[in-house]
């Protein structure tokens, strides 16, 4: 696993394979001379000073450390960080030189050297791990770091194992000079890694250095107060460094009673031995296991958890072996699992905010812990029990911390992704509050003279107490404006009328008067719900002209209980006349009639019944499940029927229709319509959250489709040698952008859909920052089989689909290198098959999925299909149009063939189709003046197909040419059968308006 990866970095990404393997080399020679002089400093200053004296060496180095780091962040922010880290380096060397020195000038120095070499160890040590992770994104800081951090491990555990060997042969004071050489080795490493990209600061009025200094030098801390995740961690990590510093603190003691100086230093080297080696096995684990699955936040637990284990060891057994193991432990999770937290958990800030607050956590609070550690050493100096129970709460203060980390870091992540914070949830519709004002404003409001104030006024009488709203709403059945007497008549239905209130004769009394097709229809609908009328009132209106008037009529019938409605609705669900059938589904509906859903059902299969059918069987609700599932599995049934049933079932309220829509997502014909009904429902708050391992089969098809896609499109780009080719492959290419967008709204069906929204805004964005928030955000709110799922797909999307890695996780990469268009074949995407039968030249075998009965399959031989697409696709008309819907609309087209001079319609003709030229040329002229010269690609006549209107300007042929042709009713059919082309046509009208509408804007 890790090999692989290796060689995917080295092999794919270069620049990344040398910024590994040159920080690796670094942090190894930076980790073996630390590991010297780590051992070093601690065997001189232990063999020098008394036992009293060594929580004051800790508390003075941990100041001085925190102070150098203050000056470091204030003095240099904003130097250039390769300049910066061989600088930094250079100043180790020359420390380690001048300690050497001063040491043999006279031992008692050893306190300043313990000093000086612990401060410039650990602000070198940071500014390393900073360095590395400002050279990386975030998602490759966590891939890598790990990856990275072995070289660290090796330099550990070779310069531990070196150093009692060493300190035989030389004694623990020349030690310090194989740390010397190993600085002086890894200057020159420095220098093979570029620059890294550093975000510019904002700009800021000029200031007095002091006061910049000042400014500068407060940063990290000002950060760190304004920011809960950077508090969190800085809780985390002070509590970890407290308990580690104690621990620290009774193995020095320890040590210190039953050793001498060399014995100690070897000690040290092989303690530091043994840390590299844990290291190095828990971040093979982390990188493969922890990071991946579990995220950072389960890796700051994990540290926090196992340090109280060790703390509560060292509290119940002491001694020096407990001691050791507690202190190994500690280095190694630090070095393991903190660094990379760190790195990680930063990330949702800009660079210049996790710079400075990296240098505050680590080259600032770290050593102020340690010295908070000495304080306490100190304190309890007295009470030898004291030691183990404060380090024991203090691990427990930092797994108390880190429990918040999850919800912290994804709430940082989401911030760091969001534009805005925009609440767009609307409050529920609550009843007004009537007082003397309001029924004044609305009193005014229904005698104004404009109808739609009046009407909108009638409708709020609906949200007043019925003794206020049911006078107002009997006079207003007289008022002379036929859609205030309609609105009326509705709002009385559906209101509660007191007992003796005049609502029922009233409205009897205006059905004898009300001419208004539309009012009589609300008159009778009301009085379905009301009652107190006689049947034989409403009975004659079964037979009414206006076929709204015939439907509310059987519908108050049918809720009057009169008992002839079933023979009525049985011998119009028979008949002949489709307009009768239609009507009686649309009552059935209404009148929640069950009994009849065979009958409705039936009539699916008809055109021209089959809205008011399937809006029937919708308005049945759960009844209905069962038919709609039925009708789904029909196969006899076209596809654009069957995708209308699949939104049929959308708006039943039931688990058993979510269940069948659940079902259908990952059906290759009828999944997108399934998808789109439940992101609707979700996003209206209507569909609660679906089970992610209902979706891990159409998550698995979609991943692997947009895989292929992306493939076989990068490929046969490469390849292309045409247009044709050209096409194929941007075609192939929206394809798989529409895969990665259903990735992303199944995923919203199981998961937050904000946050996901937000994800795919950031994958798909320009900004690298922003793609990798965007990542870590997913990562951390996906799980189980859908995390191993989407996220290698997703990180490949958000990286731009490099062809390797592409076809590294393809079952077939060879077959998809030689053969793309045939491996294109097995993609359930009837449009994506069509493509790569065409690059084949098996045009034969293409054919829309759903073929008019009146398509002449003749034209495919004249002209194939994809062709047709491609010339539909250059009109202007069509242009924005996806590959998938015009393909629909290329099956209608007819191919025609015109000669010179020959008129295709005159000035004034009936407009009934559309035309595109594929060849030759079409003058379009007005009164014996040319307008315009259309060549291949170019269409006209658009607008016929949209409203019928006469023709506007001649047109004829200017020489022998080559047409393809749309007539309206073909139009009309496709638009009725996906409303996708509706919406495509919407756009075109759109954008041609605000077109218009800017041209003749004044300037």
């Amino acid at each position: 696993m890790q090999a692989s990866r290796l060689h995917q970095m080295l092999s794919v990404r270069s620049g990344e394979g040398r910024v590994l393997a040159v920080m690796g080399a670094f942090l190894m020679l930076n980790t073996a001379n630390t590991t010297v002089i780590s051992a070093a400093k601690n065997g001189l200053f232990l063999s020098v000073y008394e036992p009293a004296l060594i929580p004051y060496a800790v508390i003075a180095a941990a100041i001085l450390t925190a102070f150098v780091a203050v000056v470091f962040t204030g003095a240099v922010a904003g130097a250039k960080r390769r300049s910066l880290a061989i600088g930094l380096t250079g100043v180790l060397a020359l420390s380690v030189l001048v300690c050497w020195v001063l040491f043999h000038l006279h031992h008692r120095t050893a306190f300043v050297v313990y000093l000086w070499l612990s401060a410039v160890q650990v602000l070198v040590l940071t500014h390393a791990w900073d360095y590395a992770s400002s050279l990386l994104t975030g998602r490759q800081a966590k891939r890598l770091l790990p990856l990275i951090g072995l070289g660290a491990s090796i330099g550990a555990i070779v310069g531990g194992l070196s150093v009692a060997p060493a300190t035989r042969a030389l004694r623990t004071e020349n030690l310090l000079w194989i740390a010397l050489a190993l600085v002086l080795c890894s200057l020159p490493v420095l220098w093979l890694v570029g620059e890294p990209v550093k975000e510019p600061d904002e700009a800021t009025p000029e200031k007095s250095p002091l006061v910049a200094f000042a400014e500068r030098s407060g940063r990290g801390l000002r950060e760190v107060a304004r920011r809960d995740l950077l508090r969190l961690m800085a809780f985390g990590l002070v509590a970890l460094t407290i308990a580690g510093t104690l621990i620290d603190l009774q193995l020095k003691f320890l040590l210190q009673d039953a050793y001498e100086r060399d014995e100690i230093t070897a000690i040290y080297g092989y303690l530091s031995a043994g840390v590299g080696l844990g290291t190095l096995i828990l971040q093979l684990w982390a990188s493969r296991v922890l990071f991946p699955r579990f995220g950072v936040s389960y890796a700051a637990l994990l540290h926090g958890g196992l340090l109280v284990a060790a703390a509560g060891g060292v509290t119940a057994f002491g001694g020096l072996l407990m001691l050791v193991f507690a202190q190994a432990l500690d280095d190694v999770l630090q070095f393991s699992l903190q660094k990379p937290v760190e790195q990680v958990s930063l990330l949702p800030f800009p660079s210049r905010v996790k710079s400075v607050a990296l240098a505050t956590l680590g080259g600032v609070m770290r050593p102020l812990s340690k010295a908070a550690g000495g304080g306490i050493a100190l304190a309890f100096a007295g009470v030898p029990r004291a030691l183990p129970l404060a380090t024991l709460v203090s691990a427990g203060a930092a797994v108390a911390a880190y429990t918040q980390h999850r919800t912290r870091y994804l709430r940082a992540l989401e911030s760091a992704l969001a534009r805005r914070a925009v609440d767009l949830s609307e409050p529920s519709t609550a009843p007004l509050v009537v007082d003397k004002s309001t029924l004044s404003v609305i009193d005014r409001g229904l005698k104004d003279a404009d109808p739609t104030i009046a009407v909108f006024s009638t409708s709020l009488l609906e949200q007043l107490p019925a003794e206020e709203a049911v006078p107002r709403l009997v006079d207003l059945l007289a008022h002379g404006v036929p859609e205030v007497r309609s609105q009326s008549a509705r709002v009385l239905g559906r209101i509660e009328a007191p007992e003796g209130s005049p609502v029922s004769p009233a409205l009897e009394r205006r059905l004898r008067e009300e001419p208004e097709p539309d009012v009589l229809a609300g008159l009778l609908e009301s009085l379905g719900r009301i009652g107190g009328i006689e049947l034989d009132v409403v009975t004659p209106y079964l037979t009414y002209d206006d076929e709204r008037v015939r439907h509310a009529a059987i519908v108050a019938l049918g809720r009057l209980d009169w008992h002839g409605t079933d023979d009525w609705l049985r011998t119009e669900l028979s008949d002949a006349d489709s307009a009768r059938q239609a009507l009686a589904c649309r009552a059935v509906g209404d009148l929640g009639r069950a009994d009849f859903i065979p009958e409705v059902a039936g009539l699916v299969e008809s055109a021209e019944v089959r809205p008011a059918a399937l809006d029937a069987l919708a308005h049945l609700g759960p009844r209905a499940v069962a038919v709609l599932s039925d009708l789904l599995r029909r196969r006899s049934l076209a596809l654009s029927v069957r995708r209308t049933i699949v939104s049929a079932l959308a708006p039943i309220d039931s688990h058993r229709a979510r269940d069948a829509l659940v079902g259908l997502v990952a059906d290759p014909t009828l999944g997108p319509a399934a998808l789109h009904a439940l992101s609707r429902l979700r996003s209206a708050g209507t569909l609660s959250t679906v089970d992610a391992r209902a979706l891990r089969s159409a998550l698995h098809a979609e991943v692997g489709r947009g895989l292929l896609l992306s493939a076989v499109s990068t490929i046969l780009r490469r390849q292309a040698e045409g247009p044709r080719d050209s096409f194929i492959a941007s075609e192939l290419a929206g394809l798989h952008a529409r895969a990665v967008e259903r990735v992303l709204r199944l995923l919203a069906l199981a998961y937050d859909p904000e946050r996901i929204g937000r994800v795919g805004d950031g994958i798909l964005s320009d900004n690298p920052a922003r793609r990798s928030n965007a990542l870590e955000l997913l990562e951390g709110t996906v799980s189980g089989l859908s995390a191993r799922e989407v996220m290698p797909f997703l990180d490949l999307v958000a990286e731009g689909m490099p062809l390797e890695r592409v076809l590294a996780r393809l079952p077939r990469p060879g077959a998809v290198r030689r053969n793309p268009a045939e491996e294109l074949l097995t993609v359930d995407d009837w449009w994506a098959r069509s493509l790569a039968l065409h690059h084949l030249g098996r045009d034969d075998e293409v054919s829309s999925p759903d073929t008019p009965r009146h398509a002449r399959p003749e034209d495919n031989h004249m002209m194939p299909l994809i062709e047709k697409v491609m010339i539909l696709k250059g009109s202007e008309f069509f242009r924005r149009f996806p590959g998938t819907d015009l393909a629909g609309i290329a099956a209608l087209t007819e191919v025609v063939h015109v000669t010179k001079d020959e008129v295709l319609f005159e000035l004034g003709d009936q407009g009934d189709a559309f035309y595109v030229v594929v060849s030759g040329a079409i003058v379009i002229s007005r009164a014996g003046a040319k307008l315009a010269t259309l060549g291949p690609r170019e269409g006209f006549g658009e607008m016929s197909i949209l409203d019928g209107e006469p023709r506007s300007a001649s047109a004829t042929a200017a020489e022998d040419s080559t047409l393809l042709t749309l007539d309206r009713d073909s139009f009309d059919g496709i638009i009725e059968r996906n409303p996708a082309v509706a919406r495509g046509v919407y756009q075109v009208l759109t954008e041609r308006l605000r077109n218009t509408l800017a041209q003749v804007a004044p300037d």
